[in-house]
């Protein structure tokens, strides 16, 4: 593997241990704006199709029984401990039409004209040159193959981390470092505009860049689970990650609190806005 993004590499693999235990969870907020994304790519019988940034692999299974019959996914990831976990995965449901690969998507041949579609949830937002990436992806595509991811919008769109993140910073008392717009990060492509501009610089025609916005729904009783995952993941991770045990947990009951003070009729309701795109090579 030709490691460009190699701070990205470094990081995935280090917290893969910790999505591996979590990826169930972590649905929660990612699966219903991936399988719009999905819908979008419109996967057909005995296509062949790339999951960028896959993980540990839900999505490239679900790809997988749309392929098929005839079809195959290639599932993408720049931390190996995600992909074992993945081919796990695929073993588990019985799917023998899927591979993975270690790859930096940014720096690694994907092959030319090899596949029908590319697709991503949530993981194309982590490059250090997004048009170099998208052209390395459009190249890998046949002509007039289709790509469809999803992206998150601003903090300020996201509630489900805006809250967690500011009740952590209301104990540590400074807010945890976020990239600038044109680093690698959970809203570098949170602009649209800024994602038209990069996926017609990798030569992509036909781009649409749509906004949607729901909520995300955390009921009253998990509200202790949803406050332990969010410590976990994401700016609060990071913000605590040299914090000790006392200051973690005085971080832990002011996320819960945070939480509790917005629940309503035993809910609590945190927006989430998702970017839906799609282009044509």
């Amino acid at each position: 593997m030709a490691v460009v993004n190699r701070d990205q590499a470094e990081f995935w693999s280090s917290i893969a241990p910790t999505w591996i235990e979590l990826d169930h969870r972590l649905e929660q907020p990612a699966g219903a704006p991936g399988r719009m994304a999905m819908d979008r790519l419109n996967p057909r019988p005995g296509q062949r199709l790339l999951d960028l940034g896959c993980g540990t692999g839900p999505t490239t299974v679900e790809l997988a029984a749309r392929v098929s019959p005839g079809g195959s996914v290639l599932g993408v990831d720049i931390a190996e401990q995600m992909l074992m976990r993945a081919a796990d995965r695929a073993a588990d449901h019985g799917v023998d039409n899927v591979a993975f690969l270690c790859a930096d998507v940014q720096g690694d041949d994907l092959g030319s004209r090899q596949f029908d579609g590319a697709f991503s949830r949530f993981g194309v937002m982590f490059f250090s040159d997004p048009v170099e990436a998208f052209w390395n992806v459009r190249r890998a595509l046949r002509a007039g193959g289709r790509l469809s991811f999803a992206c998150w919008q601003n903090a300020l769109a996201n509630e489900w981390m805006l809250v967690p993140g500011m009740a952590v910073m209301s104990v540590t008392g400074t807010p945890p470092r976020m990239p600038a717009s044109d680093e690698p990060g959970p809203f570098s492509l949170s602009d649209p505009e800024r994602v038209r501009s990069i996926l017609a610089g990798a030569g992509f025609a036909g781009i649409t860049v749509a906004t949607h916005d729901d909520f995300l729904t955390v009921d009253d009783e998990e509200i202790p689970d949803y406050a332990a995952l969010a410590l976990r993941v994401g700016a609060a991770r990071e913000a605590l990650k040299d914090a000790g045990y006392a200051i973690k947990q005085q971080a832990y009951q002011a996320v819960v609190d945070a939480l509790r003070a917005k629940t309503e009729d035993g809910k609590v309701r945190l927006a989430r806005g998702v970017l839906l795109v799609t282009a044509e090579a």
